[in-house]
């Protein structure tokens, strides 16, 4: 689990996850499991920013990294920041 690679699919499955998302709701299909799914994680991961914030203290973290990073992929990002496999400023 030190593998940037391991971390690198975990965060492209979640762009697929918002991409596909993003197709349903544009071709009327909201209702869509894909499309509520996707809603919970950005919003368990904006949840997360606080706990990211606090966990990557030590590492003097930009901001706007921590926060675009933490709401895009949630802990497949910060834990992998805080272990200094993806950078934080």
């Amino acid at each position: 689990m030190n593998s940037k690679p391991f971390w690198i699919a975990q965060n492209i499955a979640l762009l697929v996850l918002y991409g596909a998302a993003s197709v349903l709701c544009t071709t009327g299909r909201s209702e869509h499991f894909i499309v509520l799914l996707a809603t919970v994680v950005l919003v368990a991961h904006v949840l997360e920013i606080p706990v990211a914030f606090k966990l990557l203290k030590d590492r003097k973290p930009s901001p706007l990294r921590v926060i675009l990073g933490t709401v895009l992929f949630g802990f497949t990002w910060w834990l992998p920041a805080k272990r200094g496999i993806y950078p934080v400023r």
